[in-house]
């Protein structure tokens, strides 16, 4: 089972505002299936859409006056009128509770519902870091989707940062990524759509594709799902085009790639090799891709393969206390699944033990 948003944690959620306003068809769509999937949560979130709603209402009556403000809103709280004002919109006991929600997401609301007219501020917008310069950041066990200015979507796996260039939109369409993420890039060859990562860049040229560049991995890659894309290798000039259902790999540490039992193998390189996208057999799931669809895909992976994937996935720290155990293979999908719940069906495959404390992992036979 999932872990469950308080109404708190709803109403600061991206996605969940989006779903609140109907501004984005992956938010609408994922949290109406949501719903479905989980009736239980129902009158939570309608509890949780009624308050967004009712602070855009709020704010949008404050905007036009002065500028809501910590200070500001403690200052009104004071006033029984505004506290019953706040009750009445919220339906919460509380009046404290209303007005600490509405300091920590009144700038949000007002980013996302008054500028309309802006939408590179809208869309681009969420954590600045200096002048022009906007970061998008994900911790671990989280995943998003964003819409950049120029409509192409990025969702963005666990553990990883996308920085867009001070002149993203006007000057460039440069982004800089740390981890993974997947891009459908609206194309246009006047302004062309460039991925920076620590061993390659990625260049659009009308496609849809996936860049996974986590520092600490072994490989670094990039899989072309549709259209095609360019890739211009560190340091030097050779230049790699991609076409639909192939990847490129990289090895990070510059040693030889070895890839066991692979029948379509390419090598460019000692370093560098072209491969095949791999398929779930059951559905026809690209793996490569399917974090996005919030699937975990494990293709004869042993624990030391997928221990930073899993680690990402759901939070945790894995420490592996035998080798012996450290190299069982394991194929499985999971979607709704936790840690534990993982562990448990990967012991159906092969025996091993393992507790879990404060957070940490220990594995051993």
């Amino acid at each position: 089972m999932p872990d469950f948003l308080s109404i708190e944690e709803l109403i600061i959620d991206d996605s969940f505002h989006n779903y609140s306003f109907q501004k984005n068809e992956a938010d609408i769509l994922y949290w109406e299936k949501f719903i479905r999937d989980y009736p239980s949560q129902k009158e939570k979130i309608e509890e949780a859409k009624k308050i967004v709603l009712g602070l855009h209402v709020m704010l949008k009556q404050k905007h036009a006056g002065d500028e809501i403000n910590p200070n500001l809103a403690e200052e009104k709280n004071k006033s029984h009128s505004k506290i019953f004002s706040v009750r009445k919109i919220f339906r919460y006991a509380s009046a404290v509770a209303a007005i600490l929600i509405l300091i920590v997401i009144s700038k949000k609301i007002i980013n996302v519902s008054f500028n309309t007219a802006d939408k590179s501020t809208n869309q681009i917008a969420t954590n600045k870091l200096s002048e022009n310069i906007f970061s998008y950041k994900t911790a671990n066990g989280e995943r998003k989707m964003i819409t950049l200015s120029d409509n192409t979507k990025i969702w963005i796996n666990a553990a990883s940062e996308l920085r867009l260039d001070k002149g993203f939109g006007k000057e460039n369409r440069k982004v800089y990524l740390i981890g993974e993420a997947l891009f459908e890039v609206t194309h246009n060859e006047s302004l062309p759509f460039i991925v920076h990562t620590d061993k390659y860049d990625v260049k659009d040229l009308g496609t849809m594709f996936n860049v996974k560049a986590y520092p600490g991995d072994k490989q670094s890659e990039t899989s072309l799902i549709r259209g095609k894309v360019e890739i211009q290798l560190a340091n030097s000039t050779r230049k790699i085009f991609l076409s639909p259902n192939q990847k490129v790999v990289v090895d990070n540490n510059g040693g030889p790639l070895v890839k066991e039992k692979e029948t379509s193998v390419y090598p460019l390189s000692t370093q560098v090799v072209l491969l095949p996208l791999s398929y779930d057999q059951k559905d026809s799931t690209v793996i490569e891709t399917a974090w996005a669809q919030n699937k975990l895909e494990i293709e004869n992976e042993n624990f030391y393969e997928m221990k930073e994937q899993l680690e990402r996935w759901f939070n945790v720290k894995i420490v592996i206390k035998d080798d012996g155990v450290g190299t069982y293979p394991f194929t499985a999908t999971f979607e709704k699944e936790d840690i534990q719940e993982v562990l448990q069906a990967l012991q159906y495959a092969y025996p091993f033990n393992y507790t879990i404390k404060n957070n940490v992992i220990n594995i051993s036979k």
